[in-house]
Order: C-alpha cells, then sequence, then structure tokens
C-alpha cells in the first residue's frame, strides 16, 4: 500500500482481534512517527508502547470512561439513551492487544517565558504531525488505528501517568488503539457543509451525519485567494 492509499483509507477502529502485533511492525510506526517535522528539530514527543494484557485492559476501560462520561455527555451532551447506544461500539474494546501512547515532553527549556505559550502550541502541533505519520504506517502495515485524544477533558489522563509511571511534566497528548481489524472497512461519503457548521451539541442525529463522512474538497479548498 502507497502512502496515498494509507493516508486515505484510514479509519478509525474500536473492534480489534487479540492476536498481537509483531514487534517489528510497531518499531516500523514508532520510526515513522519521531520522523515527523518539529520546531528547531527538538523532537517533543516521547511514545508509551504497552502491550502487557492487564495493563491494556486499564486502559481500555479508561478511555471507555473518558468517552463516555467526558466525550459523550460533558462535551457533546449527548442524550443518556444515545450514549448507551454509542457505548455499544466499545463492547470489545478491552481485547485491544496493543496501545500507543504518545506524549508531550519538550526535554529542553528552549523559549523565553512570554513565547512558552507559543512554543506549546507548535509543539502540540508537531505531536499531531508524529500521530498522524503512526496512524498511516499502520494502514500501510494492515493494521487498525483511532485517535483518542479527549483526555484534556479528564485532568490530562493522571490516572494512566499514576498506572504506567509517566513523569509529571510530560503531557498525555493522544493515544491510540492498535492492532488487527475485527470489523469490516468504514465507507467515506461525501459530507455537506451544513453536516459540520451546523452541528448542535445535543443534538443525535447531527453527530451520527457528522461522524460518518467527509467533506468535499471543494468545500475547504480556496485557490490563490480566500
Amino acid at each position: 500500500m502507497d502512502a496515498l492509499e494509507a493516508l486515505t483509507t484510514r479509519h478509525g477502529v474500536l473492534r480489534f482481534k487479540p492476536k498481537p502485533v509483531e514487534p517489528d511492525k510497531i518499531k516500523a510506526m514508532l520510526e515513522a512517527a519521531i520522523a515527523a517535522p518539529s520546531p528547531a528539530n527538538l523532537q517533543p514527543w516521547a511514545f508509551v508502547v504497552v502491550t502487557e494484557p492487564s495493563l491494556t485492559r486499564h486502559i481500555a476501560h479508561y478511555l471507555i470512561h473518558v468517552q463516555k462520561h467526558q466525550v459523550f455527555r460533558a462535551l457533546l451532551d449527548m442524550p443518556d439513551d444515545f450514549t448507551v447506544k454509542l457505548m455499544r461500539l466499545y463492547e470489545s474494546f478491552d481485547q485491544t492487544p496493543c496501545f500507543v501512547l504518545v506524549c508531550l515532553d519538550p526535554k529542553v527549556d528552549f523559549a523565553q517565558p512570554q513565547h512558552q505559550a507559543a512554543l506549546h502550541d507548535w509543539y502540540l502541533v508537531c505531536r499531531g504531525a508524529a500521530m498522524e505519520n503512526l496512524m498511516t504506517a499502520a494502514t500501510a502495515l494492515g493494521l487498525g488505528t483511532r485517535w483518542f485524544g479527549g483526555l484534556a477533558l479528564d485532568g490530562g489522563g493522571q490516572p494512566l501517568k499514576d498506572l504506567l509511571g509517566i513523569p509529571p511534566e510530560v503531557e498525555i497528548v493522544s493515544i491510540t488503539p492498535v492492532g488487527y481489524h475485527d470489523e469490516p472497512p468504514k465507507e467515506r461519503p461525501a459530507q455537506e457543509l451544513l453536516d459540520v457548521a451546523g452541528f448542535k451539541r445535543g443534538d443525535s442525529l447531527a453527530l451520527t451525519r457528522l461522524l460518518r463522512g467527509k467533506l468535499p474538497l471543494e468545500q475547504v479548498l480556496h485557490r490563490n485567494r480566500w
């Protein structure tokens, strides 16, 4: 699979076969991740790969809790009955054989105090590039992933930091499960702009439309001028 196909066919996966992910594939994903650009090549990332079953189950249950209580209920204000329906998608999530935690580890006190906030934003952008590289590589290797980024809604994932011994100064920014799909590929129909721009908290039908496709290129492309 070439890079363009991997980029355009990647989709979020929640159901995985319990088959372990081969160490060489995990290494290849991480090599792709650290090839991402970063400001002044400071490489402000660190990765925690978790494959021990007792720990992967703990991470899965924690992410389920965050999705249910912090994302679906608190952030999106979804009705309880719809939240219950959404959570059925996570019924076998604790079988996920591997998780990768993508962390922000600045490593050096690089900026003046007045520039720290801007540099932190820049760090998050390049960490996002690392995450995208990792997920694209996983797709090319026949693996499934899914971007979880709601930890900021739950105190930055402190329970996971305690569980895995992550230092206080290191920030967990996102997590992805990694494994072999146990679900069919998802289609990506074209969306209407109103599906995105018209979304309102608490609207379960609007959320269903929002999650099912992508805006066509013409809706987000401006040539030469806006």
